[in-house]
């Protein structure tokens, strides 16, 4: 028996202004709001995750949990962001073990 996720309803408030800004993207990207506004929140998501990372309140593992993605993947989006992994995270000494060897 298949599982199917459901969707949450969520209702935000918007200004004028931010709604006007929403649509210009929208109608530039020609996308639905509701896909567009998806993408914000994952990109949005993605962001804060690294900053809370880079802040030390996260590890590695934890962001990439958060992220629902793998370890390698997060370490991946670091570098692409540039932001320095910790090296000496015991989450990231045991990827590299298992990687790599040692």
């Amino acid at each position: 028996m298949a599982v199917t996720e459901k969707n949450a309803v969520v209702t935000v408030r918007l200004s004028p202004p931010d709604l006007e800004r929403i649509e210009a993207v929208r109608t530039i990207e020609k996308v639905d709001r509701a896909t567009l506004l998806r993408d914000f929140i994952e990109d949005g998501l993605r962001r804060r995750v690294i900053d809370i990372y880079r802040d030390g309140k996260l590890t590695a593992s934890r962001s990439a949990e958060v992220l629902g993605v793998s370890l390698r993947e997060f370490l991946e989006m670091l570098e692409g962001e540039g932001v320095p992994v910790n090296w000496d995270a015991e989450s990231v000494k045991s990827y590299m073990r298992s990687r790599y060897g040692g």
